[in-house]
């Protein structure tokens, strides 16, 4: 259903001129396959029509980690040329490229990648391999169009979803930035001053039951025992200490954990929201890896309003907090609908 593929043109990147864009593996996104905008640069070599990206094309990462990944291109995303480490197949008039796309988010391609792409080396996929990929069509071009509408529709949809997400966290942050900023008549104190702060230990030698252990990367086990039973603000004493996690349950936590308690003059879900606003990595203590110490945190200066300006403040991002929640939840039934909707129309 393609033309045969063909390897991209080798050339390093230069800074963008206006106008040619260069597409490299990196500027394919991991999980919505579109191009990203975050390092937009262009190819620095005489540019070849042969080169350059045109309705129907499909381009595929042959190499790396991210062998496999494809993209469809999008007249939006404008002038392109596609480099070395990526082959181009251009899907046939006769055929519906989005549909030919779409076999690329499919279980079945995704183990076919993880099988033909072994290697004695890194990963890859060559243009021969990628020809050989076979899957079913519809016995029309109309019932492929149909198919590719309703995907278009849903990834539409999941798109201006992300984009209400990244809105949300935004405010998020701007309010935190906003209504947490010391005012003149606010109380000026050490973090020490105002609460308490434990750290975990190792959890391995307990038994299992029902309380949740966190480490840096959230929920973990459970476990017979408990430090703490309560709302707390957990900050990474190593390796994650940018990275502030709120607790309101009866809890346990690992030993690269600091956890807060005993709150005094100070509520746990505003700690939470100032703890967001403190560059931690600031109070850094290793050349290595980033990490803290209880007595550093304890020294770090903070100023905080009265406690009835402490719950309106938490009040009103715990508001967005809670359509952030909602948001996200909602996004993950759309990507869960979207799996099932491919895993049920492609067999």
């Amino acid at each position: 259903c393609c033309s045969p593929l063909e390897y991209g043109m080798n050339a390093p990147a230069k800074e963008y001129d206006g106008k040619n864009k260069y597409i490299r593996i990196t500027d394919i996104d991991e999980e919505t396959c579109t191009y990203k905008y975050d390092d937009v640069v262009s190819p620095n070599a005489l540019l070849e029509e042969k080169y350059k990206v045109i309705d129907n094309d499909i381009l595929f990462a042959r190499t790396g980690a991210s062998t496999g990944k494809a993209y469809l291109y999008d007249k939006k995303d404008g002038l392109m040329y596609y480099a070395g480490f990526l082959i181009r197949g251009n899907v046939k008039p006769d055929f519906n490229s989005k549909f030919v796309f779409l076999q690329t988010q499919t279980q079945k391609y995704k183990k076919w990648v993880d099988v033909m792409s072994i290697r004695s080396g890194q990963p890859g996929i060559n243009s021969q391999e990628y020809s050989s990929f076979k899957f079913h069509l519809p016995p029309s071009k109309v019932e492929q169009d149909k198919i590719s509408t309703l995907f278009t529709l849903l990834d539409v949809r999941i798109t201006t979803q992300n984009r209400i997400i990244n809105e949300l966290q935004s405010l998020i942050i701007g309010l935190e930035q906003t209504l947490l900023k010391p005012q003149s008549n606010w109380t000026s104190c050490f973090i020490g001053d105002v609460l308490s702060i434990g750290s975990g230990r190792d959890y391995k030698h307990l038994s299992k039951g029902d309380i949740p252990v966190y480490g840096t990367g959230g929920y973990m086990l459970s476990v017979n025992d408990f430090l703490y039973d309560g709302e707390s603000v957990c900050i990474g004493r190593k390796g994650t200490i940018d990275k502030p996690l709120y607790l309101h349950c009866k809890f346990w936590t690992v030993d690269t954990l600091f956890y807060t308690y005993d709150f005094r003059e100070i509520l746990p879900r505003y700690c939470y929201y100032l703890f967001n606003t403190i560059n931690w990595l600031k109070y850094n203590e290793a050349s290595g890896v980033p990490s803290l110490s209880k007595d550093t945190i304890e020294r770090i200066k903070i100023s905080i309003p009265s406690i009835e300006e402490q719950k309106r403040v938490s009040d009103i991002i715990d508001s967005v907090d809670e359509k952030l929640s909602l948001e996200n939840t909602f996004l993950e039934k759309m990507i869960s609908l979207k799996q099932f909707l491919l895993s049920s129309l492609f067999v």
